[in-house]
């Protein structure tokens, strides 16, 4: 796959191969550091260690597509998509500040929007960094639209115990019933994530009688929960011993949710954009995205 950047020269759109990991584990930290730092934000990934692991993950997960951007034979940036749903999870789209503004990011995304409308995706989702206004502007014109304000918090979770609600490790068992529960919550299912995180022992399920009311799999960016209630997502919030990464994404407009984080002494760290394409139910219950959706 290729496009062609009319401004300057050529810029080929191909698949990322492992022998690009270096090269966008490099500009996925250079991107976000360069960034944050200009706006005076935390920086969203916490080292290059981790955007090497996290690229090597990514390029190592059959469930996930990559593409680079490069010119004369330079990688300047890349974009990665889960597919492991019926609805398909855009990111990182990270760029080298170097060459901001220059294409490489519009190119980026239309191969991966091009990709998904070849595959008959349901939906195409993604969170975007509130204060990066050009990369709003962008995902916008290529027609996604604002669904939900989220607020990233981070601080200690709070260690408590809620009656009638047991959180306990998430088993393969147990997969059937979160599958179930995402689908009556947005209309879709998210089993092979949740499969993998059974299988990782980062997945939590919250149970009342009889029944799986939420699940978590994982606290922090990478992950994601759903919840029947609030106190079943405050069970689950309660049983984590740290989030992971910059913190949890609350959505902003469940107001108890939020005011429950704050009281219990989390705080606010910056705003994040849940933007979409193609379907999208209004969630009917509670939820916290992961850093994809």
């Amino acid at each position: 796959m290729q496009t062609i950047d009319a401004r300057t020269s050529r810029l080929v759109v191909r698949p990322a191969t492992h022998e690009d990991a270096e090269s966008c584990a490099r500009i996925f930290y250079e991107a976000f550091e360069s960034l944050a730092t200009r706006h005076g934000f935390p920086i969203e990934p916490g080292s290059p260690d981790f955007t090497r692991f996290h690229v090597g993950a990514m390029l190592a997960n059959d469930g996930i597509a990559g593409v680079v951007a490069e010119r004369d034979g330079e990688v300047l940036g890349s974009a990665f998509v889960d597919e492991r749903s019926a609805i398909a999870g855009i990111g990182p789209v990270t760029v080298d500040p170097a060459v901001q503004d220059d294409g490489v990011g519009r190119a980026l995304m239309e191969a991966l929007r091009h990709r998904e409308r070849e595959r008959g995706v349901a939906g195409v989702r993604l969170v975007q960094t509130a204060y990066h206004y050009r990369s709003l502007a962008l995902y916008t014109k290529l027609g996604f639209v604002v669904r939900e304000p989220l607020s990233v918090l981070q601080g200690t979770p709070p260690s408590l115990s809620l009656p009638g609600l047991g959180v306990r490790p998430a088993r393969e068992d147990d997969v059937a019933a979160c599958a179930e529960l995402c689908a009556r919550v947005h209309g879709h299912d998210r089993t092979d994530e949740v499969r993998a995180a059974v299988a990782a022992g980062t997945a939590r399920v919250v149970a009342r009688p009889e029944r799986v009311a939420g699940y978590a799999t994982g606290f922090g960016y990478g992950w994601h929960a759903v919840a029947e209630t609030n106190e079943d997502l405050i069970a689950l919030l309660s049983s984590a011993e740290s989030f992971m990464g910059l913190g949890i994404l609350v959505p902003s407009r469940n107001a108890e949710l939020l005011g429950w984080c704050l009281g219990h002494g989390l705080r606010i760290v910056q705003q994040s954009t849940l933007m979409t394409i193609g379907l999208y139910n209004e969630p009917a219950g509670a939820w916290l995205p992961s850093i994809v959706y």
